[in-house]
């Protein structure tokens, strides 16, 4: 029994740890990549609380989105989740180093509509792969491949009066520009995406429903006809 019991705390223990670092590092994330954090507004003012479950092997984890950065908590805060999300954790861990649409469409979401697109937005720009790209088209990283040698008062990169840098910042610049439009434009996209294949999910559900009410409606009308025949 001892063992038992030592065995267990050592299992909270390892996965406490887990929990902290995970915490720190997605909180990192959402803080530097100006693209996610801007989408996650709405669920950080709303301080939204979302529950994770995971299969094989079956977890729990609550994800509560704040000022801050992400909490991450084994046990439920003293309030009720705004959503769920469910997914296998191979699907979970594929889809936040990739963001292929495959993994990402076999995560489900239960909650409210505004919420479940906002979520599903998210996930679309919140992970390694999209996260990398926005790093490389920043401002920042860009100007590390600049060779400079001074820099002005505002902090633009100076080569010593020469047209080509100047040139080169400028084309820079409306580079930065087009790709920040692309970006949002490809946001937009998927939203509209998401929309679209809940409207045909509807949509067939209605026609479903409509041809099984007409099947109904069509069998009453004969076994009425039948009865006054007879």
């Amino acid at each position: 029994m001892v063992d038992r019991s030592e065995h267990l705390n050592l299992i909270d223990l390892v996965q406490s740890f887990v929990l902290i670092v995970l915490e720190a590092f997605l909180t990192f994330l959402l803080q530097t990549d100006r693209q996610s954090k801007k989408l996650a507004q709405n669920l950080i003012q709303r301080q939204a609380l979302v529950e994770l479950r995971t299969t094989m092997p079956a977890m729990v984890v609550y994800v509560t989105f704040t000022a801050r950065g992400v909490l991450l908590d084994r046990k439920q805060p003293a309030r009720p989740v705004d959503a769920v999300v469910i997914g296998s954790l191979k699907d979970i861990i594929h889809g936040f180093f990739t963001g292929t649409a495959t993994s990402l469409r076999r995560i489900g979401i239960d909650g409210p509509i505004e919420l479940i697109e906002e979520l599903r937005t998210l996930m679309n720009s919140f992970n390694l792969q999209e996260m990398i790209n926005h790093w490389i088209q920043s401002d920042w990283f860009k100007s590390l491949l600049l060779q400079s040698k001074n820099v002005d008062e505002n902090g633009n990169v100076i080569d010593n009066g020469s047209r080509a840098s100047r040139r080169q910042r400028e084309l820079m610049k409306k580079l930065n520009e087009q790709q920040l439009l692309v970006d949002r434009m490809t946001i937009q996209s998927k939203e509209q995406g998401f929309v679209i294949t809940q409207l045909h999910r509807q949509i067939k559900m209605l026609i479903v429903f409509g041809f099984i009410f007409c099947g109904l409606l069509a069998a009453g009308l004969i076994g009425t006809l039948i009865y006054f025949l007879k």
